[in-house]
């Protein structure tokens, strides 16, 4: 018995056994989309790969020379951001891009070539036990970590559906319209971070809506800042982003206005509460398709092949047309209509004319700290005569509760522990509202218990 373990751990087992970490790595982080027949083609595709180069190289006779290559190349593959993320923790973020990342991976696998061919066979062979069980020991950490998650999370679905609420009814059923604009930081965090006096925040007061100077949420994480929304200021830590999608596509506060006779309107790249979405921009995975490939270098090949190049922009101008439609359309029932525009996060596509930039920063990381400024509020100017053109647009809009906030605050040119990025916008109007309710609000996520 021994001495056939030993015989197959020798083996090159690791080529195909780290498909399949990679495959329980990516299923574990969410157990309930899991697809067997999913799961089997793609293990089956990356074999069939991986013995394919087997064979080739063997019929080459470099088969010796190429084997340590295999888990190196399929590393910047599979985890490429992984990678990117690790590396920028060590490195000027502007040289870490995966070209740099692939010159890398071609001077260790020549490294490891020069080493092998100075090994012989039976020195050789001593490597593939090393590897073979390093592998079974990440895929046994793996699941075990993934479970005690979701363990966790069934405590957080629980608590979610026992929790006592306070009332989220709207009393007096008027049409509800929350433009959500991503990255809006407030106008306190506009003034300190960038020096910036919103002139929305006037504009806005001078219609008669409640404008917060600081405005709290939960996260300044795009999906858990809006989950927390719509399952009613869940402030708890959600695991992972796969989770938060799934709380988000059972949105409580939805079934609670559709059980009040709401209609609810989506207009938004993730799922709310079971409805589709606008445009599929494969920011945040919702399907075991997605879920596996999210994060590879096949969707980044895919996005560059299928994609426009500006995809966000597409998505801005598909929602201000569908909102614009939505609210002149004539409906039996009181409306949530929810829109959320990709407006000023970056890239920062348009100047404050709306003219598209010529040359928008992509990523604020890398960028002089100047340009970043410049773009960043020259596209939240932009974002302010949208949201000005939208509102006057709405066939009487004094009669409606009418919601513009941010998800959370600017991210860039400040660390991750800045309260900032947790400080948004938040604007309120509803015919005869309540000032000193609203001003009970701390946190972007309250707002539903404050609209009656």
């Amino acid at each position: 018995m021994g001495k056939t373990i030993d015989d197959w751990l020798s083996r090159p087992l690791f080529i195909y056994s780290f498909g399949f970490f990679f495959l329980i790595y990516k299923s574990s982080q969410y157990f309930a989309s899991f697809n067997p027949l999913l799961f089997i083609a793609f293990f089956g595709g990356y074999c069939l790969i991986n013995y394919s180069i087997v064979w080739i190289l063997k019929k080459n006779g470099i088969y010796k020379y190429g084997i340590g290559c295999f888990i190196p190349i399929w590393t910047l593959v599979l985890f490429p951001e992984l990678i990117i993320y690790t590396a920028g923790q060590f490195a000027n973020s502007s040289f870490v891009r995966v070209r740099y990342l692939l010159i890398c991976i071609i001077l260790l696998c020549l490294l490891i070539s020069l080493i092998r061919s100075r090994l012989s066979d039976k020195q050789a062979l001593r490597v593939n036990p090393v590897l073979n069980i390093f592998i079974m020991i990440l895929i046994v950490v793996t699941v075990f970590d993934e479970l005690q998650i979701k363990l966790q999370e069934d405590k957080h679905k629980s608590y979610l559906q026992s929790r006592k609420l306070l009332t989220s009814t709207i009393k007096n059923k008027k049409d509800i319209i929350w433009i959500l604009l991503d990255e809006y930081a407030s106008p306190a965090s506009l003034k300190s971070q960038f020096h910036f006096n919103d002139p929305l925040v006037d504009s806005l007061k001078g219609r008669g809506f409640f404008v917060y100077d600081s405005l709290y949420t939960r996260s300044d994480i795009t999906l858990y800042s809006v989950n927390s929304l719509f399952n009613l200021d869940d402030s708890i830590q959600v695991s992972s982003p796969m989770y938060a999608t799934d709380y988000l596509n059972k949105s409580i506060w939805v079934k609670q206005l559709t059980q009040h006779g709401y209609d609810f309107i989506s207009l938004e790249f993730t799922k709310i509460a079971g409805y589709p979405k606008l445009a599929y921009l494969r920011m945040f995975p919702d399907n075991y398709f997605d879920q596996i490939l999210f994060g590879t270098l096949f969707t980044n090949l895919m996005d560059k092949i299928t994609k426009s190049d500006k995809p966000f922009d597409d998505y801005n101008q598909q929602v201000i047309r569908e909102l614009k439609l939505n609210t002149h359309t004539k409906r039996k029932k009181p409306t949530f209509i929810w829109a959320h525009l990709l407006i000023p996060h970056p890239p920062f596509y348009r100047d404050a004319k709306g003219k598209l930039n010529e040359s928008p920063i992509l990523d604020a990381n890398i960028s002089p700290p100047s340009t970043v400024v410049e773009q960043y509020t020259g596209y939240l100017s932009y974002a302010n005569s949208v949201v000005l053109d939208i509102l006057e647009g709405i066939p009487d809009w004094r009669n409606k509760t009418i919601i513009i906030s941010g998800d959370h605050g600017a991210r860039m040119l400040v660390p991750a522990n800045d309260p900032r990025r947790k400080q948004t916008f938040g604007a309120i109007y509803y015919p005869g509202m309540d000032q000193k309710e609203l001003s009970k609000i701390k946190y972007m996520q309250q707002i539903p218990f404050h609209l009656h």
